[in-house]
Formats: C-alpha cells, sequence, structure tokens
C-alpha cells in the first residue's frame, strides 16, 4: 500500500479535498467490506484483537458499548463473546449498517449515534470526518464511563489529504471472488493531540492511558503525522 500513500495530496481545506475525492460510502466499497467480513464469521478473532486497554474500559458485568465507524461488526463480534451480558451497537453509514445487520444480527447497526452509551470506541475513523472535532465533543457527551480513541493520525499541523489505496486494502480476512482490485480515494486530515485531550477534559473526562508509536491510522510518508491510543474517563 505504500506506493498508493505516497501518491497522496496536500489540499487547503477539507471542501476541496472531498471534491477530488470518491465516495468513501461508494457501494462497490461497501459491497466489498461486507462480502470480506462475511468469510471471518465466527473466526473474527484470527483478523480483529482488542487491545489491552480497550479491555480495561469493560469494567462492569453489564454495558453498553457503541463501535463508531466499527465496519460490519468484526471487533465486536470478538467483543460479544468476552462479554456476553453486555450490548454492542456499531455507528456505519447508511449503506453500511443496513448491509451488515444481516450479516451479524446479534449487534445493532446505526447510521446516528445511540442517546447514551457506557463505552465509546473509535479506531482510525475520526481524521476521515470533515468535523472530527465536532463528532468527537458528540461522543463524549453521550458517554457515562470510557472513551477509547485509537489508530489516530495526529499532528501539530493540520494536515489534509485525499488518501488512495486499494480496494484490496480495506477490511479484514480472505479477498472474496467477484471483486476487481481498484483505487479507492477518500478525504483525510490529522487531528491535533493536544485539542482531542482538551475537549475531553472540559466534558469532565480524564486521560487514563496514552499508548504512543501506535501507528494505525497513520498515512503517507510526512513525518511529522504520528499515531497514539488514548483511553478516557469520566470523572465522578
Amino acid at each position: 500500500m505504500s506506493e498508493w500513500r505516497k501518491r497522496e495530496k496536500v489540499y487547503w481545506s477539507w471542501g476541496r479535498a472531498a471534491a477530488a475525492a470518491g465516495d468513501y460510502s461508494s457501494r462497490d466499497l461497501t459491497a466489498f467490506r461486507v462480502e470480506r467480513s462475511r468469510h471471518t464469521l465466527g473466526s473474527e478473532e484470527l483478523f480483529v484483537k482488542p487491545t489491552p486497554e480497550l479491555l480495561l474500559a469493560m469494567d462492569s458485568a453489564t454495558g453498553r458499548y457503541v463501535d463508531f465507524g466499527g465496519s460490519a461488526g468484526e471487533m465486536c463480534a470478538v467483543l460479544q463473546r468476552k462479554f456476553e451480558a453486555w450490548s454492542f451497537a456499531v455507528v456505519e453509514t447508511t449503506a453500511m449498517a443496513s448491509a451488515s445487520q444481516v450479516l451479524r444480527p446479534s449487534i445493532s447497526f446505526l447510521d446516528e449515534m445511540p442517546d447514551e452509551f457506557d463505552v465509546f470506541y473509535s479506531s482510525g475513523t475520526l481524521q476521515y470526518l470533515g468535523k472530527p472535532e465536532e463528532m468527537w465533543r458528540e461522543a463524549l457527551s453521550r458517554t457515562t464511563r470510557f472513551a477509547y480513541l485509537a489508530r489516530n493520525a495526529f499532528s501539530k499541523r493540520k494536515r489534509i489529504t485525499v488518501q488512495t489505496s486499494r480496494l484490496f486494502d480495506n477490511g479484514a480476512g480472505p479477498v472474496p471472488e467477484g471483486f476487481e482490485d481498484m483505487p479507492i480515494s477518500y478525504p483525510h486530515q490529522t487531528l491535533s493531540e493536544a485539542a482531542v485531550i482538551k475537549i475531553a477534559d472540559k466534558a469532565g473526562f480524564d486521560l487514563v492511558t496514552r499508548v504512543g508509536d501506535r501507528n494505525g491510522g497513520v498515512t503517507g510518508t510526512n513525518g511529522k503525522v504520528y499515531g497514539a491510543d488514548l483511553l478516557f474517563k469520566r470523572r465522578r
């Protein structure tokens, strides 16, 4: 994928980047991700693994867990087998949520966040939103206990690009038959780690765990962009 990431262009605004990119929720991409995920049913643990920090947030017998941008629910499926008394919901695009509900009916698939939940989890998603800080504030306002941001793309100065990868680089599991590999493009922007922490503090959350150098959300070759996972806990 590195040869494709090098083709990223830098834009002055999110609007220009979005106009230059393809539709992230396009029909072809959604169909591919769902079909690829179908091949992982019952064996999701082979492809996705919850981090120790995430498991720390699951510190009660029951709770409500939301995965914002959770694709076809692979991570929720893994956690559901470990925490059977919890409820699990994935927030995705309307197309992705509709297609995934049939795949994993024990998980709720929504195109909007529920009014309230105990644990908010988002992995490599905020950097693909036009207003990530606004979404972060909204998520925290609905979170009662823990919020965990994984696979982040941070930088001190905002960097807006059009990220290009191959279709087959999306999702996890065996590549299904019947699809042709092709370039997929979507807008991407870095976030300020300091701003993310400040927003959480104002919302009543403390940063309890930071794991640096987790670069799963970093794209391109710019050395000023870095990754870190952040776990926040609401103050009592």
